[in-house]
């Protein structure tokens, strides 16, 4: 789903059936899971920073077409190995969870701070308004949360910090 598509906000699919569950084991996974591909979805592809292509975060990739990223094959080490929360198996619900559907793309990453001190940042990113107080997307931002504060980063660029517990 290309940047002007996410912005006109959520596809027609159906709605998903039951609760949404974050997976714990895979939060923290290297790599996409194996029966999952990102398809039409480019929700990264609009809302993370490209340093290698000097491409704020927010702002639509130049490559981003309606086909997806037209320089997939030789796309940067920033977009290649970086794997949102659905991705990695993490966020249960199949395709009706993926981000172009959801309406949020959910990332976690560590952070090593010398000397031997890390700490874990659990991100949500809003891709079209409204798309945070959805039920779906709730149950996961809730659980999530909970377990490890979450910082959101709005539509509109605002941001705001959920604290665990």
């Amino acid at each position: 789903m290309c940047a002007a598509c996410l912005a006109q906000g959520p596809p027609s699919h159906g709605k998903i059936a039951r609760v949404i569950h974050v997976r714990l084991d895979r939060l923290r996974a290297g790599q996409a899971r194996e029966d999952r591909m990102c398809g039409e979805c480019t929700a990264c592809c609009t809302v993370m920073a490209v340093p290698a292509k000097r491409k704020p975060n927010r702002h639509a990739c130049e490559h981003v077409k309606a086909c997806g990223c037209e320089i997939h094959s030789e796309r940067p080490d920033e977009c290649r190995l970086f794997h949102c929360l659905w991705l990695r198996g993490a966020i249960e619900g199949g395709e009706p969870t993926r981000p172009d559907v959801l309406g949020v793309m959910f990332d976690q990453f560590t952070v090593h701070n010398p000397p031997g001190e890390s700490q874990v940042h659990t991100l949500a990113f809003e891709l079209w308004d409204g798309a945070l107080e959805s039920t779906e997307a709730r149950a996961v931002i809730d659980e999530l949360a909970q377990r490890f504060g979450l910082a959101v980063s709005y539509r509109d660029g605002r941001w705001s910090e959920v604290e665990p517990g």
